[in-house]
């Protein structure tokens, strides 16, 4: 699995802009191969910050993804930031869930005894 995420800081005049761009190509990106989630976020703390986060099922998922127009799109968009953006790419090997609080919590109990 693989997690792409890009954070944009906005300026305030063009902020509009730039999520308008992004929220048009959520749809297009989940509809390409591998692609298992495609989020836009606000950050709460702060208002010009927008964070896309697209999990793919492998890298050359993400690599078509990189060469379609949705892509373009969104490229298109970070232009629009006075900053340079973040973009991190992240490949995970495996993946727990609910399971690992509830054994590390049963952990704690036996510990404390």
């Amino acid at each position: 699995m693989v997690i792409s995420t890009l954070r944009i800081l906005t300026a305030p005049q063009s902020r509009a802009e730039v999520v308008r761009r992004l929220v048009a190509q959520l749809g297009p990106t989940r509809e390409q191969t591998g692609c298992h989630r495609c989020d836009l976020y606000q950050d709460i703390e702060d208002r010009d910050a927008i964070t896309l986060v697209v999990q793919w099922e492998s890298e050359a998922d993400l690599c078509l993804h990189l060469g379609s127009e949705a892509s373009r799109a969104i490229l298109g968009a970070i232009e629009l930031s006075p900053e340079q953006p973040g973009i991190h790419v992240d490949t995970l090997l495996s993946r727990a869930g609910l399971e690992v609080i509830e054994s590390a919590r049963g952990l704690r109990r036996e510990e404390s005894r």
